[in-house]
């Protein structure tokens, strides 16, 4: 009977244990539990804040009453290509890309810096820096040629063909083509 009452201490004890044993350890879950939710919640508190902290100091780049107005084309069928500058408008200050993107919608911004802004676009067709000299009515004149190759009056200069070389007004006759400024004004020049 000793045996049996001693059997029965055994097993009322190993019964507590076990359920003293599920009762820690499910208590110690729903704990480990509840710190992994704070430890997350915690976590995604201290990135949003990052975020607004990256946010805040991250500047987005817009122009300054400095910036310079790049525009840049191309003319396909001569492949010269035409830069102008210019200072900034007072309506385009302080403003980002996106606006210049929508302004200047025919152009493509090509480059946006705080001091510059680059607009390019290409043309099909010969930007207006071809010319050809012939004589008008006893001067020298100058033409430009369109994608056509049409001849548009530019100008009559002051340069009297009457003293020329026959040499010099056969060649005034067929014309005499040059590309660019300088060109222009160096082949003017022989003739003064």
């Amino acid at each position: 009977m000793r045996k049996s009452i001693l059997v029965g201490y055994i097993f009322v004890a190993i019964i507590f244990g076990i359920t003293t044993g599920i009762i820690v350890h499910i208590c110690s879950d729903s704990a480990l539990e509840q710190a992994t939710l704070k430890e997350v919640e915690n976590a995604n508190k201290l990135k949003e804040r990052q975020q607004n902290i990256i946010q805040a100091v991250s500047t987005e780049i817009k122009t300054t009453p400095n910036t310079k107005i790049i525009y840049e084309t191309l003319y396909n069928q001569c492949n010269d290509v035409e830069t102008y500058e210019e200072n900034i408008k007072n309506e385009d200050v302080n403003k980002d890309e996106n606006y210049f993107k929508n302004k200047y919608s025919d152009w493509n911004v090509s480059e946006f810096l705080e001091n510059r802004v680059k607009l390019s676009k290409e043309i099909d067709g010969i930007c207006d820096k071809h010319y050809v000299i012939k004589e008008k009515d006893g001067y020298i004149a100058v033409f430009t040629l369109d994608s056509d190759g049409n001849e548009n009056l530019k100008e009559v200069t002051d340069i009297v063909t009457q003293y020329l070389t026959e040499d010099d007004l056969m060649l005034l006759k067929n014309g005499i083509k040059v590309n660019g400024d300088n060109e222009l004004i160096r082949a003017l020049s022989d003739y003064e």
